[in-house]
Order: C-alpha cells, then structure tokens, then sequence
C-alpha cells in the first residue's frame, strides 16, 4: 500500500519544476463542544499523497522527490484520550516518507525546507491561515539572505496539479469505489427491506429509522463514514434538497404495496 501513495508523491514532485517545493497540511479537528470533537475527516489531498490519517500533520514535498513528514509525537497519556499514534520515529517505515519530525517542529525545521528553492506550492483557499503561515516562514527565509540563503520568489496553486492527477483513477481507487458502491447498494436493500417489513408488522416508521439501516449497513462493512449524509425524506420532505432524516413517519402509498420514500 505504502508504494501506491510513494507513487503519487513521486509523481507530484516531478511537475513541480526545479526548484519547487510542496507544502500540504491535513484538515484541522473541530470542536463539537467543550469536551469532545465531531468525528475526525483527514484532507483529501493530504491522504492521497500520504494514507495517513491522524490531524496535526503536514507534509513537504520537493522536486527531487525528498519527503518530509511532521506529525504528532508519541505521548502515552494523551495516547489514552485520543488514540494510538503513530509518531515521527516510526513514520519513515510505515508510510514510505524519507524523513519525519514532530509537528511541534514545524515552524522551526519548514523555513530550512524552503531555503535556496525558487517556487512554494501549496493549496490556495482551502485551509485556514495557510497563506498568512506560508509567509510567515518565506520571511523567517527572508531573514537569512544575507547569510547567502535564497527565498521562493513564486507561490502556486498545488490543487492545479493535484485536481489533475486525482481527476485520473488508479486501480486502487477504482476497487475502492466498487466497494464503495456494493455497500451502497446492499444498504439502500436493507432499508428498503426493513421498512417494508415493518410496515406489514403495523410498526411505526420514521425517516431516522431508515437512516439508521443505512448507517449501519455501512459500518457493518467497514465503511468510516458516509461521503456526504444520507437524505432520507418521507411525504412533502422528499422535495427538500439538503433534506437529513428526521421523525416524519413513512406511509404505505395508497393502492401500491410499497413504501412511500
């Protein structure tokens, strides 16, 4: 698996152009309230060039191919709160990166990355204060001409280049999305057959109960999580757009031996 995201790192780097250097945070975690986070989505662009999961990561990627990884170090007493992590020390093994360092390092050991490169690549518009922290650094560079050190005198959109290689499916992602599909599949069924049947039962329906099958058809087979929520909509809700599942009951259409969705 390592070699597929080795792949695509490989093949950003080459159409950076001489000189160029990449930089690619994860999305950042969200604060459902005081005392938990919603549940955790990685940035798309993030986990095709790295397969890693884990927020509070970046990756840096130049034009010779050098990879650097910064994520979150080991700590066994937060590791109790929020999960195994998987550390700097054992990253370069396990995700195929030439180098890692803890993310606490970032805004020390990124300036170095960007010294003597003539062009910084980086999402434009996606992440917020990115730009604001990318100038941060340039001017931490900025600091060192004197010294004999060059600063990127040019900044890029990476999502031009990074659209363009995601536009084309590999193998990988074409099984994942047939996987994705058959799971789809199988959990539209389940709905269908579980509200049919209570219905006949003289059970009383409503719009969560179907999202709830769904649901649980997609974790049952290893699904995280739906690409986007589920619209489940009975009687005049069916013509809300954005419509997400609530307590309208679901009916039996009159004279047709089916459910009304």
């Amino acid at each position: 698996m390592t070699s597929i995201y080795a792949q695509r790192r490989a093949a950003l780097a080459a159409q950076l152009g001489s000189g160029g250097v990449a930089i690619i945070p994860t999305a950042s975690e969200r604060a459902r309230n005081r005392d938990s986070d919603f549940p955790y989505r990685h940035d798309s662009y993030f986990y095709y060039l790295t397969g890693f999961t884990e927020p509070h990561a970046y990756l840096v990627i130049n034009a010779n191919g050098h990879s650097t990884l910064f994520c979150q170090p080991k700590d066994l007493e937060r590791e109790i709160w929020d999960g195994i992590r998987l550390g700097p020390e054992a990253a370069p093994a396990a995700l195929g990166v030439t180098q890692a360092h803890s993310v606490a390092k970032l805004n020390k050991e990124l300036p170095k990355l960007l010294e003597n490169q003539t062009t910084v690549w980086f999402p434009f518009a996606t992440h917020e204060a990115l730009t604001a922290q990318v100038d941060v650094w340039l001017t931490q560079v900025r600091a060192r001409v004197r010294m004999g050190v060059s600063c990127p005198s040019s900044q890029q959109d990476l999502c031009t280049l990074l659209d363009e290689m995601r536009l084309v499916k590999d193998a990988h992602e074409q099984d994942t999305m047939r996987r994705a599909a058959r799971i789809s599949a199988h959990a539209h069924v389940r709905a269908m057959q579980t509200s049919a049947r209570m219905l006949r039962a003289g059970q009383d329906v409503r719009e969560y109960h179907l999202d709830a099958e769904l649901l649980h058809e997609f974790r049952l087979h290893g699904s995280q999580f739906p690409a986007y929520t589920s619209i489940v909509a009975a009687g005049a809700n069916a013509c809300v757009l954005h419509y997400r599942a609530d307590v309208a009951p679901i009916r039996w259409r009159i004279g047709v031996d089916r459910c009304g969705l």
